[in-house]
């Protein structure tokens, strides 16, 4: 079970965290790459493997779509926005290691006990 449940953190920490937010509470210091964003009319956009980006001087957001298409919204005409915040490749390494570390005890004991 702890085997498992460190797995899950170690997942959680290299793959990063998607959240939706309205659109006006994008700020530009903070934004993350944008993998969404869904129209005042209820369309939904999903941009490419490379996300889409906001242009906080212009307050848009764009990018390239999945079907190769460069697009430019206002945030005016956003409802929602869905983010994407990878975490550090140090959480990963420390994420890492904590499970190399965890294996290693694991078989110490197990040597201990034969």
């Amino acid at each position: 079970m702890r085997t498992l449940r460190a797995l899950v953190i170690f997942f959680l920490f290299t793959v990063g965290c998607r959240s939706i937010v309205p659109a006006r509470d994008l700020h530009g210091a903070s934004a993350p790459d944008i993998s969404r964003v869904m129209l005042k009319n209820g369309t939904v956009i999903t941009f490419n493997q490379d996300f889409g980006w906001f242009n906080q001087n212009a307050g848009t957001i764009e990018g390239i779509t999945t079907d190769s298409q460069h697009v430019e919204y206002h945030l005016v005409e956003l409802n929602k926005v869905e983010t994407v915040r990878t975490y550090s490749i140090v959480a990963a390494i420390i994420a890492a290691g904590a499970l190399l570390g965890f294996g290693i005890y694991l078989l110490a004991k197990l040597l201990a006990i034969l």
